[in-house]
């Protein structure tokens, strides 16, 4: 305790924090996927971002 966290917790905290700020808006949305969308948007650039959106019809794109 009173160590500095190491950067894969300090990570893994930033991406809960924001699934509980969006999680009410995205109700419908499986959770695993809102939390692999949130932890590919809060990677620092250049880390290897990527989404793999499926079209399930055109025009509609899901992960």
């Amino acid at each position: 305790m009173g160590e500095p966290d190491e950067p894969a917790e300090a990570f893994a905290r930033r991406v809960l924090a924001a699934r509980d700020r969006v999680a009410d808006r995205f109700a419908d949305m499986d959770p695993g996927d809102l939390l692999l969308i949130l932890e590919c948007l809060l990677r620092p650039p250049g880390s290897g971002r990527r989404f793999i959106l499926h079209e399930v019809r055109p025009g509609v794109h899901v992960p």
